[in-house]
């Protein structure tokens, strides 16, 4: 396997509840083995907890060009119950977008919304999902407006690592030049709007520095 761009040396949060993150981590992985060989699955990419809608519907009404100044300002729990319809909304339409999938024939089509482990934070979930495609993914496919999420933008990266197939919500092919360019229209429309937007101009830099 490829060496991760997020490994488990860079967590800032080792354990959760008196269990090592990693332990859990490589707990998840192994189940996977049990119902996937390596390079068998389709990665379904989706907005989660970020993306065009949590930016534009939920940072917008509070007057905030970023989702940490907004948790500074309100605090943690009242920050995750404002998010919190989001969140779920964001879940739905990632599951959707992977049973219309399914529903086209389509097997081992995997999308991460629905996986919740207590105490994780998101690079715990980035190290899983880029873990998870560098093992066990064939092709990703990128949900509707993918381009404006840290998570999604992060796996086409990981994706054009492994230098797998990628599609986007309507099955065309996406070649990284495309994606690219995608991800530099996202950051240049939120910048215009006054959004700060560290992660995703991060990944571009991943996305721009892949050998093509």
């Amino acid at each position: 396997m490829a060496e991760l761009y997020y490994g488990a040396d860079k967590f800032a949060v080792l354990e959760v509840e008196n269990r090592r993150v990693f332990d859990e981590i490589k707990m998840s992985m192994s189940a996977f083995d049990c119902m996937l060989s390596d390079d068998t699955g389709i990665y379904c990419s989706s907005d989660i907890t970020s993306g065009k809608w949590l930016y534009y519907e939920l940072l917008k009404k509070q007057d905030a060009n970023s989702q940490e100044i907004l948790e500074e300002r309100v605090g943690n729990e009242a920050f995750k119950k404002l998010r919190k319809p989001f969140l779920d909304s964001n879940i739905e339409r990632g599951k959707k977008f992977a049973q219309k999938l399914r529903e086209r024939g389509f097997i081992n089509v995997v999308t991460p919304g629905p996986y919740y482990a207590t105490g994780f934070e998101q690079e715990h979930y980035l190290h899983l999902w880029q873990r998870f495609i560098m093992e066990k993914a064939y092709e990703v496919r990128f949900n509707y407006d993918w381009q404006y999420s840290n998570g999604c933008t992060f796996e086409c990266a990981i994706a054009a690592t492994k230098r797998i197939p990628l599609f986007d919500h309507e099955g065309n092919s996406l070649d990284l030049t495309t994606a690219i360019g995608k991800v530099g229209a996202a950051i240049e429309h939120l910048k215009s709007d006054g959004f700060a937007i560290l992660k995703l101009e991060q990944n571009l830099t991943l996305m721009k520095a892949i050998d093509r």
